[in-house]
């Protein structure tokens, strides 16, 4: 487990659902990493997903983003989210991030898999990329990170 302090990311967001997703997140990635705009005040940090619950069961939402210093009002198209501070159940996905629902699927497919927590709702779940990443072959390593309930 690991405690983060607040977060704010600025990024492309969209609805997904689990059938949706797979299809549909890779483009939102590529759009992001063709932005024709530069993102102010982002931290020199490896880019961020972002998912978050939606008010629709079964539906939720996808952002990829970049950490900035703080709030602001983003550049057109682009949306402002704070994440605020919280502990997290840590897993990393180490194959390609075309993959990456087999890590999910193996993190919820029965009992969280962290003692006397559960996930925290409406949680975030982060998806830090690590550094050796490699946007174009998917390649370098992920960690999920699970906001928990507090204690």
């Amino acid at each position: 487990m690991a405690r983060r302090d607040t977060l704010h990311l600025v990024g492309l967001e969209a609805q997904f659902t689990v059938a949706t997703a797979p299809a549909g997140i890779p483009p939102l990635w590529r759009r992001f990493v063709t932005l024709p705009v530069a993102i102010p005040h982002a931290i020199n940090q490896p880019p961020v997903g972002l998912t978050t619950l939606h008010c629709e069961i079964g539906s939720f939402l996808y952002m990829c983003a970049m950490q900035v210093t703080e709030p602001y009002d983003p550049p057109e198209g682009l949306v402002l989210r704070t994440v605020p501070p919280a502990e997290y159940a840590v897993f990393r996905h180490a194959g390609p991030v075309t993959t990456i629902a087999e890590t999910y699927a193996r993190i919820f497919g029965g009992d969280f898999p962290v003692p006397d927590r559960t996930q925290a709702v409406p949680g975030a779940t982060l998806e830090l990329f690590l550094p050796k990443f490699d946007p174009v072959t998917g390649e370098g390593g992920v960690e999920i990170w699970i906001a928990l309930d507090p204690v």
